[in-house]
């Protein structure tokens, strides 16, 4: 990256005027300063960037900015529906969030922040029509919500929200559909997926933050979301051998792809704001931020390669052949959620010995 285009940047009326406020004292030195500004890539490069110049604390920057957005939306609403959302946002989809990101350490990744948006999106334009309605949630009957579920195409958020002041005793017993279980059986050969790791190994025209990553996914059975948040205390780099901790049991790599890995840990840093190394092995260009899942998946997909289904058959592949107390320990993942994929896909290896500390 250009340092110019950062120099360049912070030239903004917006930016300009915020920095001038914190250094004079008109402005708290804190992330509220930011929380008046709109909310966007703009702002929340900003606010990355003064949290990596140590400037502002650390926090989890999605997460944050879903919370602002939802008191947006609420504010949108008429006050009764906006506090019900607001409550919706705090028992409900706030500790899910929590128990899924922040209690293991991580910010939301774009894909779950953009999907959350849709989501919340949805319920917003649900209780707006009831208030369009001159209807409260606690006014609404099974044949009304039927009505509204028949006319929209996005149902399940809808249906979610509904579930919820059912449970908190907001509206009456309301039946909603269950989304049935997602099957995760693969759709793709060995072969295929033998030749996708060749493709991965060998072109040199392929970007290598995206051979490398992707490689983690087709050999390695990593989520694409957890490879590329992957940081460089998990590698181990020798003159003789490359290892990888994804779990518990680190991973001797291949001497090929230990190759890729350590030429990745060698590459130019991608940033122009800031001098010295990233503590991500795949940097990404907004501040203290690693690169994307949706660019790399992008890519892949370019390639003619599918990151999910590429992953559910190298799952299928170690759940078959290997323990699965040791594919729990190699990949990372639980010793049940192994157990459940021996299961799916056949696997005939017998409990495993309990020799293993």
């Amino acid at each position: 990256m250009d340092p110019r285009s950062i120099v360049r940047w912070l030239r903004r009326p917006h930016v300009t005027e915020t920095l001038r406020g914190m250094a004079t004292g008109a402005l708290p030195l804190d992330h509220s300063a930011l929380d008046h500004l709109p909310q966007g890539a703009a702002t929340r490069y900003f606010r990355r960037l003064l949290i990596e110049a140590g400037v502002l604390p650390q926090i989890h920057v999605f997460q944050h900015e879903l919370t602002l957005h939802v008191a947006a939306l609420a504010a949108t609403l008429e006050r009764p529906t906006g506090n019900k959302l607001r409550r919706f946002y705090r028992w409900d989809i706030l500790p899910k969030l929590h128990r899924r990101y922040r209690d293991r350490g991580r910010d939301l990744s774009m894909e779950a922040f953009n999907g959350q948006r849709g989501h919340l999106a949805a319920v917003v334009r649900f209780l707006a029509w009831l208030d369009a309605s001159d209807l409260t949630v606690g006014d609404l009957d099974q044949r009304t919500l039927d009505h509204y579920i028949a006319r929209i195409k996005t149902r399940e958020p809808v249906e979610h929200f509904v579930r919820w002041a059912t449970r908190s005793r907001l509206s009456d017993d309301l039946t909603t559909n269950v989304r049935a279980a997602r099957n995760t059986m693969s759709s793709m050969t060995e072969d295929e997926l033998w030749r996708a790791v060749d493709l991965l190994l060998y072109d040199e025209e392929i970007e290598l933050e995206v051979r490398v990553a992707g490689l983690f996914v087709l050999l390695y059975a990593q989520i694409l979301g957890r490879a590329v948040s992957m940081t460089r205390d998990q590698i181990d780099a020798t003159p003789d051998k490359v290892t990888v901790q994804f779990g518990v049991t680190p991973v001797v790599l291949d001497d090929t792809v230990g190759n890729l890995v350590r030429r990745q840990l060698e590459a130019e840093p991608r940033r122009g704001y800031a001098t010295g190394a990233s503590s991500w092995l795949f940097e990404g260009l907004s501040p203290g931020t690693h690169m994307t899942a949706a660019y790399i998946r992008l890519r892949l997909g370019e390639l003619g390669i599918r990151p999910r289904v590429s992953r559910e058959t190298r799952m299928n592949l170690l759940a078959m052949r290997m323990p699965a107390a040791v594919v729990a320990d190699v990949v990372g993942i639980r010793t049940t959620t192994a157990d459940r994929r021996k299961s799916m896909a056949g696997g005939t290896w017998s409990n495993y010995p309990d020799l293993r500390v």
